[in-house]
C-alpha cells in the first residue's frame, strides 16, 4: 500500500472511481433485464438494503476502532515526551561529565523521535529505529556510570531512564497496530457490491439517478478514506501531532 499512502488523496480518488465504476456496471446489467415483476423488484431492494446496512456497520465499527487507536498513539507521544523530560531533569543530579553526556544523549534521542514521527518510508525509518536502540544503550550506560555504586541514588535516577526505554517498545506497538488488510479489502468489496446493486436497481427502471448515486458514492468513498487515513496517521492526511516533542526540545535548551 505504500504507493497509495504516499499520496493520501489518491486513496480517496481511487475509491470514488471504483465505486462509480461498480455503479455503472450494475446499471448496465440491470438494463439487460427485459421484464421485472414486483416480487423480483422487492427482492432486489431487500438485498441492496441489507448489503448497504452491512457496509454501514463495517465502516462505522472500523472507524471507531481507528479513532481509538489514533488517540492511543497521540497519548503515547505525550507519555513518551513526559518520560524523556523526567529523565532529563533527573540527569541534572549527576556530576559532570555524565550530566552533560546524558542530557546531550536525551536531546538527540528526542530529535530522533521527532524525525521518526515525520518519516513516511521504511528506508528512512529502519536506520532511525536502529539508532534509537544504540542511543538507549548509551543512555543507560551513562546513567549507570553516573550513579556508581550508590543504590539509593540509582533508585531515584535510573527508573526514568528505564521508562524511556520501555515506552519505546509500547510506542512501536501502537504505531504498528492497524485494521487488518483483509478486513479493509472486505469492506471495500462490500461497498463496491452495494454500489453495483444501486446501479442494478436503477437499471431495472432505466433511470440513472446520477446526482443521487454520485452523492452516495462520494460519501461512501469519503467514509472509507477517512477510516483508512485515520488508521495510518504516519502516512495519511490526518497525522499524530509532534507538538509534545517540540515543546520538550524547547524546554531542554
Amino acid at each position: 500500500m505504500q504507493p497509495l499512502t504516499s499520496s493520501p488523496f489518491a486513496v480517496a480518488g481511487l475509491l470514488l472511481v471504483v465505486l462509480l465504476a461498480c455503479h455503472e456496471v450494475g446499471y448496465r446489467l440491470g438494463c439487460r433485464v427485459a421484464k421485472v415483476d414486483d416480487d423480483y423488484k422487492r427482492r432486489v431492494d431487500m438485498i441492496r438494503n441489507a448489503i448497504l446496512a452491512l457496509v454501514t456497520f463495517l465502516v462505522g465499527f472500523s472507524f471507531a476502532g481507528a479513532g481509538a487507536r489514533f488517540i492511543d498513539r497521540q497519548d503515547m507521544i505525550v507519555k513518551e515526551a513526559n518520560a524523556i523530560g523526567t529523565a532529563y531533569l533527573r540527569a541534572m543530579l549527576l556530576s559532570e561529565p555524565q550530566r552533560g553526556h546524558l542530557q546531550a544523549a536525551l536531546r538527540q534521542y528526542t530529535n530522533d523521535r521527532l524525525e521518526l514521527l515525520r518519516s513516511y518510508d521504511q528506508p528512512t525509518i529502519r536506520p532511525l529505529l536502529a539508532k534509537a536502540g544504540e542511543l538507549q544503550s548509551r543512555i543507560w550506560r551513562i546513567g549507570m556510570e553516573g550513579v556508581g555504586s550508590d543504590r539509593e541514588f540509582a533508585n531515584f535516577v535510573l527508573p526514568p531512564l528505564n521508562d524511556v526505554i520501555d515506552i519505546h517498545s509500547e510506542h512501536l506497538s501502537a504505531a504498528r497496530r492497524h485494521i487488518p488488510s483483509p478486513i479493509l479489502v472486505v469492506i471495500v468489496i462490500a461497498a463496491a457490491i452495494g454500489m453495483a446493486m444501486i446501479g442494478y436497481d436503477n437499471g431495472l427502471v432505466r433511470r440513472r439517478f446520477f446526482v443521487l448515486s454520485s452523492a452516495f458514492a462520494l460519501v461512501s468513498a469519503a467514509s472509507l478514506w477517512m477510516t483508512i487515513d485515520l488508521d495510518r496517521p504516519r502516512h495519511g492526511f490526518l497525522r499524530a501531532s509532534d507538538q509534545p516533542y517540540l515543546d520538550l526540545l524547547d524546554s531542554m535548551t
